[in-house]
């Protein structure tokens, strides 16, 4: 599936991240604005950065995510605007420049827009095996009352599968949205709520 990702046409990915992008901002509607999260596309994903730009103009506060080292690396969120600047991280992808005190826990977001290599529509989801978003979203998923933040993975619609197997530790996605639809998961009730 990256292979695939990876050899798409540079003008069926310029499509795919227009369609995307347009199916993004639709989805949230007449939300109020508030704080999500996407990413810089790397290794052929899908792109979502045209919504994440309008997202800026529509007053939401945008974040892209931060890889930090330890033990067990894990990945926090970092305030994007017109004026950051960026640095490489080791995976070569573009990170804002922001003092770790300044990032946020995933659990401060609202909405996660998070890449994918598969996935299918009961909300299981291939990342890219590092494990960074799990780790990131794990405490969120033990709290009581899960209420934020609400993940939707971004994909291209071939990256959709019949069945996937599950861990233990895979984080469920409450929704996926890809060039052509959005896929609703059993956590439809969390979509429903107004951000709060």
């Amino acid at each position: 599936m990256r292979e695939r990702r990876r050899l798409l046409p540079f003008d069926e990915r310029s499509i795919a991240a227009k369609a995307l992008s347009r199916n993004l901002l639709h989805f949230l509607g007449a939300r109020r604005a508030g704080r999500i999260a996407g990413y810089i596309a790397n290794d052929g994903e899908i792109d979502p950065f045209l919504a994440l730009l309008e997202c800026l103009r529509r007053g939401y506060q945008c974040f892209l995510p931060v890889l930090f080292p330890g033990q067990k690396p894990y990945v926090r969120f970092a305030n994007y605007s017109n004026k950051s600047r960026f640095r490489l991280n080791k995976y070569r992808i573009p990170e804002p420049v922001v003092a770790q005190q300044y990032c946020l826990n995933a659990s401060q977001l609202e909405w996660v827009f998070l890449p994918l290599v598969a996935f299918d529509v009961v909300g299981n989801r291939l990342g890219m095996g590092g494990g960074y978003y799990d780790s990131a979203l794990v405490l969120s998923q033990h709290r009581k009352h899960w209420q934020r933040p609400r993940l939707i993975g971004l994909a291209y619609e071939f990256q959709r599968v019949d069945q996937m197997l599950a861990d233990e530790w895979d984080i469920p996605l409450h929704g996926i949205l890809t060039d052509k639809m959005f896929y609703s998961t059993d956590n439809q009730a969390m979509l429903d709520d107004p951000i709060g």
